[in-house]
């Protein structure tokens, strides 16, 4: 049998599948039960590592060397009642330990006694309870195969990206790239509907998948204004994105026209003026969500602060429009987008004078293939693989561009 030399595993959430389920049972992190989990030897010459999980969620396995290890990575786990219950049973597992990582992921190490492989490996999540058992069994292997199997996994999707993870690193060397993603809507405010289905929840749902991804970047932070089924208040998600020193922002959506027919992915950037009627209509939807909250920002500036603000958006909304153009050229790839992709409008959430900013509408609940396909949970991963990666590759180019600019 030949020895796959990096051996990486993401279990990609199906869950979502039924809304209605997920989105009401899924808290916003996974926790690890170390009373149902073990690690045991069995007489067959083999090491089980079973552990219980709250809920199903991303993860990925490989082997690491001087000195022997297994690494288990999941995007996130909660491991604080690991301390309480020895789970370890297994001679040839000398120690482990778990610890929540900068980038996002949650790591478990398992130290080896002996050269082991990764045999089999497979989660199985409970229909009802969403909870999930991880099982992973180790065989023995020779040094040699060992050491040609050793090596931390590269993301598929992040491979077609030029220099993934180096090239990421901020011109000034001493920032991470702080991404913030809004899904639209929430709790007193579903956005559009068709039947049961709700914009809050497709949207939440797709920017968790996002953050998933991206949170496997080097050097990438993600932040969400809500993940849950919560209202926020339009000022108070880009207040979120102040707060994070974020430098990108991103609000998803999927709306419902009322006139003519509209289908596809379409990326607004900011414009007083808007760029045809109907974005002018969608943008009026959206801020009457903050009106009748009784937050009203239209006429929160004065002169002066009018003047700063624009002087602030002559970088960033030059930025903003190139980060668009990224995301539909990534988008167009896919075949998933509106006839006229790039549109402007007045959106509130996009006013961030200091941050680049874009509203995504992932789709249109009008049409019923998008509709279809926002209800998918295969095509949700396909869209946020394309989202990530015209977001890492307008990444590369502005820091390309910031380092001429100081020059």
């Amino acid at each position: 049998m030949m020895l796959i030399r990096t051996f990486a595993i993401c279990f990609a959430l199906m869950l979502f599948a039924s809304l209605g389920i997920a989105q009401t049972t899924l808290s916003a992190q996974a926790r690890l039960d170390p009373y149902k989990s073990s690690i045991q030897d069995s007489l067959f010459g083999n090491t089980t590592v079973s552990l219980s999980l709250s809920q199903g969620v991303p993860f990925r396995i490989y082997t690491l060397d001087t000195p022997m290890r297994l690494v288990l990575e999941f995007s996130v786990l909660d491991f604080a009642e690991l301390d309480t219950v020895n789970i370890n049973d297994s001679k040839r597992i000398t120690t482990l330990h778990a610890a929540t990582l900068t980038n996002g992921w949650s790591q478990m190490v398992l130290n080896l006694a002996e050269p082991l492989a990764v045999d089999s490996v497979g989660m199985r999540v409970d229909d009802t309870s969403l909870a999930a058992e991880l099982s992973v069994v180790l065989r023995a292997v020779s040094p040699d195969q060992f050491s040609a199997s050793v090596g931390r996994p590269q993301d598929d999707m992040l491979q077609t990206l030029p220099s993934a993870g180096q090239s990421l690193t901020p011109a000034d060397g001493d920032n991470r790239f702080v991404i913030v993603l809004d899904p639209g809507h929430g709790g007193i405010d579903p956005g559009a509907q068709e039947g049961e289905i709700k914009e809050a929840d497709l949207m939440l749902s797709l920017a968790r998948r996002l953050r998933d991804l991206l949170r496997r970047a080097d050097l990438v932070d993600v932040f969400m204004t809500r993940d849950d089924d919560i209202f926020v208040p339009l000022e108070q998600r880009i207040s979120i994105a102040h707060s994070v020193q974020a430098d990108v922002f991103i609000s998803l959506h999927a709306d419902k026209v009322t006139e003519g027919i509209a289908q596809g992915a379409t990326v607004y950037t900011l414009d007083k003026m808007a760029s045809d009627e109907a974005s002018a209509k969608l943008a009026e939807r959206h801020d009457r969500a903050e009106i009748i909250t009784g937050i009203d920002l239209s006429g929160a500036d004065d002169e002066v602060a009018g003047v700063l603000l624009d002087l602030a958006r002559q970088d960033t909304q030059p930025r903003s429009e190139l980060l668009a153009d990224a995301l539909v050229a990534s988008l167009s790839d896919l075949g998933v987008v509106e006839t006229r992709p790039h549109r402007r409008a007045n959106f509130s959430v996009l006013k961030a004078a200091d941050i680049p900013s874009v509203l995504i509408e992932a789709g249109f609940m009008s049409s019923k293939q998008d509709l279809k396909n926002l209800s998918s949970p295969d095509w949700q991963s396909d869209f946020a693989k394309a989202v990530v990666e015209g977001i890492l590759q307008w990444y590369i180019e502005d820091q390309k561009r910031a380092q001429l600019r100081r020059q």
